[in-house]
Order: C-alpha cells, then sequence, then structure tokens
C-alpha cells in the first residue's frame, strides 16, 4: 500500500470514530515511524507484531476513543499502547503514561518532545509503589488502561485503587469476561472492539 493510500485508510478509520482533526493521522504515522526505528534496538514490541503495528497496536488502541472519558492512566504503557494513540487523537485531553521499565520510559519520553504531546506526563514509576506512595486523590483517574500488562482479573487489581468512584478501567481481551472474575468491581458494559473484546470494569457499589 502506498504511503498516500495509507494515510487515507487511517484517516478514514479515525473519522468512523470521530476524530476530524486532519493534523493527526499524520502525528500517529510519525508515532508509528518511531515505534519502528526505537524498536531495532530496544525490542518494543514483538518482532512480529511490528509488521502489523497499525492493526495490531495503533488502531486496537484507537477502539478505545468511544469509550474513554475524563482523565487517562495508561498503566504499563509499554511502547505506549494505547495511551500514545488516545492522547494524539485527542490533543485536549489529560493522559499519563505510567512504565517502569527504564528504557520504554526514556522512549515515550522521547516521543512526547518529538511529537510535541503537551497533554501528555509519563511517570516512571511502578504501579504497585505508586498507590503505596500514598498520592493524593488528585491522582485519580476517569478511565485507566492496562494493555497485556497482566490477566484481565490480575490488571484490575492493579488498577482499581487508581479510579475516581465513578471512573472504569478498560480492558481488552481476546474472549468475553466472566462479570465473576473482577474483586470487587463490576462489567458496566462489553463488547467486540476490532481484534479484540473491550470490556468497561467500574467499583462495585
Amino acid at each position: 500500500m502506498s504511503s498516500t493510500a495509507s494515510r487515507e485508510t487511517l484517516t478514514r478509520f479515525l473519522e468512523d470514530r470521530g476524530v476530524t482533526n486532519p493534523g493527526v493521522a499524520a502525528r500517529l504515522e510519525s508515532y508509528e515511524a518511531m515505534v519502528r526505528r526505537w524498536n531495532t534496538r530496544w525490542n518494543l514490541v514483538s518482532r512480529h507484531d511490528i509488521d502489523r503495528l497499525r492493526a495490531r497496536h495503533v488502531e486496537d488502541s484507537l477502539e478505545l476513543l468511544p469509550w474513554w472519558r475524563g482523565r487517562l492512566a495508561d498503566v504499563g504503557s509499554g511502547a505506549g499502547f494505547p495511551g500514545v494513540p488516545l492522547a494524539i487523537a485527542r490533543p485536549g485531553s489529560d493522559v499519563v503514561l505510567i512504565e517502569r521499565s527504564e528504557r520504554k520510559v526514556r522512549f515515550l519520553q522521547q516521543v512526547v518532545i518529538e511529537l510535541g504531546l503537551a497533554n501528555v506526563e509519563v511517570m516512571a514509576q511502578d504501579v504497585g509503589e505508586l498507590l503505596r506512595s500514598g498520592r493524593s486523590p488528585a491522582e485519580r483517574f476517569g478511565t485507566v488502561t492496562a494493555r497485556a500488562v497482566a490477566p484481565p482479573a490480575e490488571a484490575w487489581k492493579l488498577v482499581r485503587d487508581l479510579l475516581l468512584a465513578d471512573g472504569q478501567a478498560l480492558l481488552q481481551s481476546g474472549t468475553r469476561l466472566s462479570p465473576g472474575i473482577f474483586d470487587g468491581g463490576e462489567i458496566r458494559r462489553a463488547q467486540r472492539g476490532g481484534g479484540s473484546w473491550i470490556t468497561a470494569v467500574a467499583l462495585a457499589p
């Protein structure tokens, strides 16, 4: 596929999800290029996935757009999925990328600088240490993501204390999840999105 056709396909994908800013597709392509370039040294994503970077990672991340509300924390952000594509798609948003790997933190910081992502903060910390540090209630979020960090039930336990009272964790999985697996949480919504199931889990009343 030519670069022009690739841009047009991405633009249509974004428009279908309510993103009409013409600069978003170009910035996403710049981000893809950074992942590919840095991946040759630091193995940010698997060699198998780098060949299908857009479908497997970028578009899969953007499937969360219609679900996302409020301030976003991306736990175990890794190479920036889904937090960076979401932040690019909504430049007026507030996104925090939480990552403990020093190398990946350096990459994420460079992404923020090169792409001019003023709406993104990179937090170099393990989420468990973050919660134990007793940070203020201001460090709570309307939406938390944790893509490929742990099995869904374990990921929920990692992120639930980061949620506002009415917040949600957006978990992506290959199969539909059982309501009974989330300790202290309940499924508010579940739907197929792209190549995975998206499940919104909230704190149980």
